[in-house]
């Protein structure tokens, strides 16, 4: 207020207006009216006024508007009613559900129930019964210990073979990979044939042990043959060795190389003709020892890769594959229907946040209609007290430099026009009523809240039971289903 005094004070020139008045003594001392100088630091004070009215009513008018927008988007017998939807739209969204997944987790179940019983069957056909199938749960881990038996059996093995090779170290690593990856695939095999000794056929049995002897013979062929081929390149690398140190010429190296493998091909075949197991070096019976140990590894791994009766572990896996699949629908169909009770949730937050929200912000409009009347209704005060304040000093100083009596009504203030100090129109007595319907309907909204809050969690449980309960009626139907077609099937 102080600010806007000043103001006024400085613009106006109140206090040398007032002196070259009282030099005249004007106003005259009989004069009953404002002289010009008080008549222009009232127009000044009142146009403020107008002003400060003009905006007020600007707000006012906007607040009114945002208040009827706002009352539009709100209808709480409609809110009331959406509330009640949401409750109603739950069931037939569960028996839709119910109708469209019926088909799968009745079919996911009948096969698992099928392969059950075709486990059961071959458990009592071959006798099984006592004992679950056994056999890796990886393969790809499985065969990585037979990745990793063949890596070191052809890196030990290398270090044999680079000695009588013509390619060194190299030649020595090709040799031992390649029998290696013999060796291994056929000790393999050979302990994957054993499985079907264990049949209770003995035609499968007589045909499975002809078939892992003969790639037992293969696989000991292949060892003592390459043993005895190990030998013969030694040998011929070592005659060579001496023929060049006694000859001056030197020999061609690409022709010979290839006529010394031949030679040391035929060389290995002729002993091991003669005599299979007979080395004249230790070296060779520690390559055929190193073989051996990691053959009977490699064909226990065989052996291992299902489980010992054959077929038995397909059968197995047929039913936790098919038990797997009942799961997945049953996991799935489970999710869904959750989803139908958590969507109807966030749909009702959804609704009483929005309800909540334009009630709250009408309410808001409200008390800004009622803050910007008494903020209008304050400043109009000031501006009236300003205005006399300002005229009071005018006066004073007049008073101070007049040598005439002052005119009487300087000892009166002004007042402004009743519609410049009275505010504007605010809320109407039908705004206040919608108002106060407006407080008890959040109210009554958050009670609904809560209320369908408890109803949706009590269809959920309930939900629960009945599901359970389908499941049990779906297995039972299943196995009431298989029991009738082998009773069919007897008679």
């Amino acid at each position: 207020m102080q600010q806007l005094i000043e103001s006024a004070r400085r613009r106006l020139e109140v206090d040398q207006r007032a002196a070259d008045a009282g030099l005249h003594d004007n106003p005259k001392t009989l004069s009953t009216s404002l002289d010009a100088n008080e008549s222009e630091i009232c127009a000044y004070f009142t146009g403020l006024a107008r002003q400060r009215r003009d905006a007020c009513e600007v707000s006012l008018a906007r607040l009114q508007l945002d208040r009827k927008t706002t009352a539009t988007k709100i209808d709480i017998e409609q809110t009331k009613d959406s509330f009640a939807r949401l409750l109603t739209a739950i069931e037939p969204a569960l028996e839709k559900l119910r109708s469209d997944h019926a088909g799968v987790l009745y079919q996911a179940k009948e096969n698992e129930a099928r392969a059950l019983k075709h486990l059961r069957w071959f458990q009592q056909k071959h006798g099984l019964h006592y004992r679950a199938a056994t056999y890796p749960e990886s393969h790809f881990y499985h065969f990585a210990i037979v990745a990793a038996l063949a890596l070191v059996e052809w890196v030990s093995l290398s270090a044999f073979y680079a000695e009588g090779s013509d390619f060194g170290l190299l030649g020595g690593v090709l040799i031992a990979m390649g029998l290696s990856v013999v060796n291994i695939s056929l000790a393999i095999l050979a302990g994957s044939l054993l499985r079907f000794v264990n049949h209770q056929r003995p035609r499968p049995r007589l045909l499975a042990l002809t078939a892992a002897t003969l790639l037992y013979a293969c696989f000991l062929l292949v060892t003592l043959t390459a043993a005895h081929y190990r030998v013969a390149t030694n040998d011929i690398a070592q005659s060579q060795a001496s023929v060049s140190t006694h000859s001056a010429m030197p020999v061609p190296s690409l022709v010979p190389t290839d006529v010394d493998q031949w030679r040391a091909a035929r060389l290995a075949w002729q002993r091991f003709a003669s005599n299979p197991i007979g080395f004249e070096d230790v070296f060779s019976w520690i390559l055929v020892v190193l073989a051996l140990v990691f053959g009977i590894f490699a064909s226990y791994k065989g052996y291992r890769l299902d489980d010992p009766y054959p077929g038995y572990g397909e059968i197995d896996r047929e039913l936790k594959r098919r038990r797997l699949t009942y799961e997945v629908a049953k996991v799935g169909y489970c999710r869904v229907v959750d989803h139908v009770f958590d969507r109807t949730l966030q749909e009702q937050a959804h609704l009483l946040s929005e309800v909540k929200s334009n009630l709250e912000y009408y309410q808001q409009l409200v008390s800004k209609t009622e803050d910007d009347r008494r903020a209008f209704a304050r400043d109009a005060a000031e501006l009236h007290d300003a205005c006399n304040i300002v005229l009071k000093r005018y006066r004073q100083t007049n008073q101070r430099v007049r040598v005439s009596p002052a005119p009487t009504y300087f000892n009166d203030g002004i007042d402004f026009e009743p519609y410049l100090v009275r505010p504007p129109a605010g809320i109407s007595e039908n705004e206040q009523r919608l108002s106060r319907s407006y407080e008890s309907a959040m109210k009554d909204f958050s009670d609904l809240a809560r209320q369908n809050n408890a109803s949706v969690q009590g269809l959920r449980t309930a939900e629960i039971r009945r599901r359970d309960y389908y499941f049990s009626k779906l297995e039972k139907d299943i196995r009431e289903k298989l029991a009738r077609e082998e009773w069919e099937a007897k008679s």
